[in-house]
């Protein structure tokens, strides 16, 4: 309460005689000091901009005595500021300023932590391709320096990035960055105090128990040692004690070792008496409700739970959500489980289709970054051959007329290797997508496994229309888990070249029937769909039909999506060497100028309808594979008109 007192009155003097008042009179580095005293007393008054003010005011004093250790501290001070307040967007753009001033003066440690601070605004700004690339071209940069903190802090950003990729990559990259730290004398304790952290995390979700409790021993020596080395805030101090032994608590738990998991939270009781911090406290609740579990106390348990159910809709922590479940599942609550249980569905659903969103934005912004740079970098490579040829012709016109040639030659080499470089970045891309889509498996299994326990729960009982959504939420899931599994496999065979098998005489009418039939569109009743042949539609064709089906199937999924209300229609053409399926339909219809582009992957023309945007990019792959194609006919203004032609030999 004093320190809440002393910033209101410090604040209050800062905005009635500005920031210089209680400072006038002072000189040189006393005056410094000054500046540096009144910003740390006014970090927490929630005036971010007048605090900021002041350090602005500090800074161009400090540059006026020429004195750049304090210019540094003044820098670095506002850097923390703007990350205090959680202005994740002007701490990337202050970051990056800040960081070139660091470099060009030579201060490589806080030049490396304001590389740290643009990591982290990508990543709290879901931008996970861009924070990784940052993480990746840190590591590089310092590792070419020998600098053992910036790869230090490169690695650790690298495994808080791959906490929801990779654990066992995250595992590896957060062990290597305290091994760094580890080499630097005098550490900043609040580095490796956070890798620390984050190792405890990831190794707890991974349920590595063993080795969760040697990182925690080894942070408790970490934090004894600073003990003796500096007198740091005694609430700041008990606040990194606390975290250490909730972690240290956890891994006891998941070890079995109950009565030492008691003494390490009784402990952190004891500490939260003096810093009551909220966060902190419901952490603590979640790990003492999942001991009364361990130990067979299931309404201690639910207590707990009852006790941190408000902080759970502020803060999103999915093992709190899974612990009041397993606890009112065990005392027979089982209705408020099975509502936990949908809530935990439907905020997943939501939070993975925003995430996707997102990361496909960001890859297309990437995208299309590289290929502006790729582009510029060949304007200044054209502008340099012309001048070389220029010089040539003055001097021979032999030697002018060979340079065109090798120009040419040049150019074609370095269209080959722009190709091919898009090339890979597309298909890191596709991976990175793939890899996040398969994290999400567990959302649906999480589903499956709940609701499997309240229905085989003895004495249950459950009204019909419960029942009812339950067994819909069960089929909803499996059939998620059926569509994942299927559009991966789907993905990583569409840029395939391998040309598909063609065994099978088969008549062009059997494919569209079954195309009809595996797309359902016969039984929407928001639809009018038309299927139109001839007495030709029985000729044979030499083909694949297991493929052609899927093809044509895609492409009627893809009418019946963007139609919501209207007619879609399939009809058949002969030619002389082959035969053509039209699908039409009145739908949202394609701009000309996306024709080919709806082909690219993960393209979605309407961010408001589902899908991955992969399913015209397999289909048209199939149909190429199969020796013919899948076009947009953009003469047709009703809606959209794809045509499906395969050879009939």
């Amino acid at each position: 309460m004093r320190r809440v007192v002393c910033f209101a009155i410090t604040l209050l003097v800062v905005l009635t005689i500005g920031a210089a008042g209680p400072i006038t009179g002072l000189t040189g580095e006393k005056k410094l000091k000054a500046y540096e005293n009144l910003v740390n007393e006014t970090e927490w008054s929630g005036e971010v901009n007048t605090v900021l003010s002041i350090c602005d005011e500090w800074i161009q004093y400090a540059q006026q005595e020429g004195n750049l250790a304090y210019e540094e501290a003044g820098r670095n001070k506002r850097l923390t500021l703007i990350y205090n307040s959680e202005d994740w967007l002007r701490l990337e753009k202050e970051a990056r300023e800040q960081k070139d001033w660091m470099e060009k003066h030579g201060l490589w440690d806080s030049f490396y932590k304001a590389w740290r601070d643009i990591i982290e605004s990508c990543s709290y700004t879901s931008r996970t391709q861009t924070a990784l690339r940052e993480a990746e071209q840190m590591q590089e940069y310092a590792q070419k320096q020998d600098n053992t903190l910036g790869r230090a802090l490169a690695y650790q950003q690298i495994g808080v990035i791959y906490d929801n990729i990779d654990h066992q990559q995250s595992v590896k990259a957060l062990d290597r960055s305290i091994r760094l730290m580890k080499e630097i004398p005098d550490v900043a304790k609040n580095e490796l105090l956070s890798a620390y952290f984050y190792m405890a995390q990831e190794l707890d979700q991974i349920q590595d128990y063993p080795r969760e409790l040697a990182i925690c021993k080894e942070w408790r020596q970490h934090l004894e040692h600073i003990k003796t080395m500096e007198k740091p805030g005694i609430g700041k101090m008990n606040v990194y004690d606390m975290e250490q032994h909730l972690w240290y608590a956890s891994a006891l738990i998941g070890s079995d070792s109950l009565a030492a998991a008691a003494k390490e939270l009784a402990a952190c009781e004891q500490l939260n008496e003096q810093i009551k911090d909220p966060y902190l406290t419901y952490q603590m609740q979640v790990h003492q409700a999942r001991l009364a579990m361990k130990e067979g106390d299931t309404k201690k348990a639910v207590a707990y739970t009852d006790l941190y159910e408000p902080m759970m809709d502020l803060d999103w922590w999915p093992m709190a959500q899974r612990q009041r479940g397993e606890a009112l599942l065990a005392v027979g609550r089982d209705r408020e489980a099975a509502l936990l249980y949908q809530k935990m569905y439907l905020h997943k659903d939501s939070t993975f289709s925003k995430d996707v969103r997102m990361q496909l934005d960001e890859l297309n912004t990437l995208f299309q970054v590289d290929e502006l740079r790729m582009k510029g970098q060949l304007e200044r490579s054209r502008f340099v051959i012309l001048i070389i040829g220029l010089l040539m012709l003055v001097l021979l016109l032999f030697m002018y007329f060979r340079h065109r040639a090798a120009k040419r030659l040049a150019q074609k080499n370095q269209e080959l290797m722009i190709a091919n470089a898009r090339a890979e970045e597309s298909s890191k891309m596709k991976t990175n997508f793939i890899q996040q889509i398969s994290h999400e498996f567990r959302t649906p299994l999480n589903i499956l496994n709940g609701f499997t326990q309240i229905l085989t729960a003895p004495d249950m009982v459950l009204q019909a229309e419960e029942k009812a959504d339950i067994q819909k939420r069960i089929s909803e899931s499996t059939e998620r888990i059926t569509g994942l599994v299927n559009k991966m496999l789907e993905l990583s065979d569409a840029n395939s070249r391998q040309v598909i098998e063609r065994n099978d005489n088969i008549a062009a009418l059997v494919i569209a029937t079954q195309a009809v039939e595996h797309a359902g569109i016969q039984q929407d009743t928001h639809i009018k769909f038309l299927l139109q042949t001839d007495a030709q539609a029985e000729t044979l064709i030499h083909t694949n039909q297991r493929s052609a089906t899927r093809a044509l199937t895609l492409l009627l999924d893809n009418a019946r999506k963007f139609t919501k209300e209207g007619e879609v229609r399939l009809a058949i053409q002969q030619q002389p060497e082959a035969v053509s399926f039209i699908v039409e339909d009145t739908g949202i219809g394609v701009p000309v100028q996306k024709a080919e582009h709806i082909f690219d992957e993960f393209v979605q023309l309407d961010e408001y309808y589902d899908g991955t945007g992969i399913g015209l990019t397999v289909a048209r792959s199939i149909a190429r594979r199969l020796g013919g194609d899948i076009v947009l006919d953009t003469s047709y203004t009703g809606g959209a008109r794809f045509v499906m032609t395969l050879p009939k030999e």
